[in-house]
């Protein structure tokens, strides 16, 4: 049989969380936050880590919260997972601007003539890329022809550029890439390029912390992992507890930063904060760490200690 799910008053939803055993301490509050922040993505969306798992409490498996969760725990979770999305996604904005230098300066450093970009031959001779390849083409090429509208244009600024310049440059171009689009176009550079690019991030956290090597195909898992996060944090996904549905290779890097096996691939919350370390300037992941620190101390301090360990492990943290 089907259930329906029928409206339900702000009353209504509190007197069922009561029912199901959550403590809603002060429910003028409760009901406040219900009529801002929705119920099903504040309940469902961080119910998870405090419903009674345990057969022996909950026999039946019904729907039902450990004893002593409140309402304010869950909402604790709600917050912090904001908190979370907007730290990542400010810190992904500066791997994105970081990549896009990177791989405008490599390719026009390599290929000087202007317009260089919109020249195939100058991108991987595999076949398996063409497709993408004319893609990517196509997408540059019709942001260099946006200039020439001169009412609702999308990008003024690249019509600004060529109106003084007379041309507009990949330097410029590139960052008015979406992260997916500069995430395909690493994919169908040469292979030379690639692995140039993948040494630039490597020498940077050599100087500032310890040698390490890069190969090209860690930079594009690096970006698989990122890609998601970078649209999960804009879009006011559930984020604390994603992970990749398909794992990406990297082992190597596991085994260079002394990490276990695994402990990267699975595109946890954990791994995204590591990977970040590898792509961002010492300093700004210094101020992120603490910044990140600072998040799990509050939340670890408003709930109770095993729904915060299944929010840890649900991180990536006990992995």
């Amino acid at each position: 049989m089907r259930i329906v799910k029928f409206f339900a008053t702000h009353e209504e939803q509190i007197a069922i969380l009561q029912e199901r055993g959550l403590v809603v301490a002060d429910e003028v509050a409760a009901k406040r936050i219900l009529s801002r922040e929705n119920y099903y993505a504040l309940i469902d969306g961080y119910k998870e880590p405090f419903l009674e798992k345990d057969e022996r409490l909950n026999p039946y498996q019904i729907e039902q919260y450990t004893a002593g969760t409140e309402f304010s725990h869950i909402y604790a979770l709600y917050r912090f997972d904001r908190e979370l999305r907007m730290l990542l996604l400010n810190e992904l904005l500066k791997f994105e601007k970081n990549i896009k230098s990177k791989i405008a300066y490599r390719f026009s450093e390599k290929f000087r003539e202007q317009d260089s970009f919109l020249e195939p031959a100058h991108y991987s001779p595999d076949s398996q890329h063409f497709h993408e390849r004319d893609r990517i083409v196509s997408t540059l090429a019709n942001l260099i022809k946006s200039h020439k509208k001169r009412d609702r244009v999308r990008y003024p600024a690249i019509r600004d550029f060529f109106d003084k310049h007379r041309n507009v440059p990949l330097w410029v171009l590139a960052n008015f890439l979406s992260l997916g689009q500069i995430t395909n176009f690493y994919t169908v550079i040469d292979e030379e390029l690639r692995e140039r690019i993948a040494r630039d991030f490597a020498e940077e956290y050599s100087e500032e912390y310890s040698g390490i090597r890069l190969k090209a195909k860690e930079i594009d898992a690096i970006l698989k992992v990122a890609f998601p996060y970078r649209n999960k944090s804009a879009h006011e996904e559930v984020l604390y507890r994603y992970r990749l549905s398909h794992p990406v290779e990297l082992g190597g890097l596991e085994q260079s930063l002394g990490m276990a096996k695994g402990s990267l691939s699975n595109g946890t919350v954990c791994s995204m904060v590591t990977l970040l370390k590898l792509v961002l300037a010492k300093d700004e992941y210094d101020v992120f760490s603490i910044e990140l620190e600072r998040l799990l101390g509050e939340l670890e301090s408003a709930i109770m200690e095993p729904a915060y360990e299944k929010i840890m492990k649900d991180m990536g943290y006990k992995e």
